[in-house]
Formats: C-alpha cells, structure tokens, sequence
C-alpha cells in the first residue's frame, strides 16, 4: 500500500518537473532563432552598391556602331571612327 500511495505523488512531481524542462527548451530553442536571423550580417556586411552597366551599342548611321562605355565609334571594318566619335560625344 505504500507503494501505491507514493505513486500519484511522485507522478505530479514529474509532470511539474516535465513543465519546466520543457520551458527551459523553449526558451533555449526562442533565444537559438533570434540569434540566427541577424548571424549572417556579421560576417558577410552589407551587400555591395549595384555594379554600373553602360548603355547598348547603337548605329548613328548604316556603316558605323557607337559604344557609350568606351564613348567611341568603329566603321563596321573595325576601324575607328574618330569624326563619328567627336560628332556623337564631342572632343572632351
């Protein structure tokens, strides 16, 4: 009999006990996800600033193409096209 009067009381201490472990493990899993949503932002910085992209080639007329990277003009030889280049982008 005492066995058996010893159990329910032995059985409320573990629940209780099952209650706080479980809110311990809460608590720990809660802090472990608040911490990794700002981890990556220590290591790695801010993203870099947007890489700049010159405008397309065009065609100021049927034999020549203009590039605004290199702010110059070809014949479609290949050749520099030194009076195209200064009448599209100046002498600067």
């Amino acid at each position: 009999m005492l066995l058996a009067q010893a159990a329910p009381s032995a059985a409320r201490m573990s629940s209780g006990a099952a209650a706080v472990t479980a809110g311990i493990v809460g608590l720990a899993v809660g802090a472990a996800i608040a911490d990794s949503a700002h981890r990556n932002t220590y290591v790695y910085g801010p993203p870099p600033p947007p890489v700049y992209v010159p405008p397309a080639p065009f065609s100021p007329a049927s034999n020549v193409v203009c590039y605004p990277g290199q702010r110059a003009c070809y014949y479609n030889g290949g050749a520099y096209a030194a009076d195209w280049t200064w009448r599209v982008y100046g002498r600067n």
